[in-house]
């Protein structure tokens, strides 16, 4: 039974059987392989069968998809060999009467490395901000323009009174 094995961050485990030629794999629910993890893709890659060997390729996800670190867009999948899609680790366990006896994946040529796009940037969690709890304490120092504001108001009344005198 060929398979991918994964481990979130949080340390939930599971895994997902490969039961086509090509298959979806990412978040989404309309995907064939689903791993439920923020950091994966709704549509992170895809994985097919070529020329009698497993395929994952990258669909410009979000997080990426890497091995050693190194973020990859297509490698070639071998039994017991690790990698990363968005911040979960996954273990590819292929068929054992098809695949060799490899222990993990080593450098090779199977594999394309994307340096460049939005892609490749490397997502600094800390500088996010959105709309949780404010994370100033609101000001009373406001109290002078309100009183700038109402002697500008009462100057403009004191103005158009004044003119309206004048004309009649």
């Amino acid at each position: 039974m060929t398979k991918i094995q994964f481990t979130t961050p949080e340390g939930l485990s599971g895994e997902v059987e490969l039961t086509a030629e090509r298959m979806s794999l990412g978040r989404a629910a309309d995907n064939a392989l689903i791993i439920d993890h923020d950091s994966v893709s709704s549509h992170h890659g895809e994985v097919y069968v070529d020329n009698n060997a497993w395929v994952l390729t990258d669909l410009g996800s979000t997080n990426g998809t890497k091995i050693s670190g190194e973020r990859v867009e297509t490698f070639e999948l071998t039994h017991g060999g690790t990698f990363t899609l968005g911040h979960v680790e996954c273990v590819f366990v292929g068929d054992y009467a098809e695949e060799e006896e490899t222990p993990a994946y080593h450098a090779a040529p199977t594999h394309t490395v994307s340096s460049s796009g939005y892609a490749a940037t490397p997502i600094n969690k800390s500088s996010r901000s959105g709309f949780g709890a404010a994370t100033k304490p609101p000001s009373h120092g406001y109290a002078p323009l309100y009183v700038l504001g109402l002697i500008g108001l009462g100057a403009c009344a004191y103005a158009i009174f004044t003119f309206m005198n004048l004309s009649a």
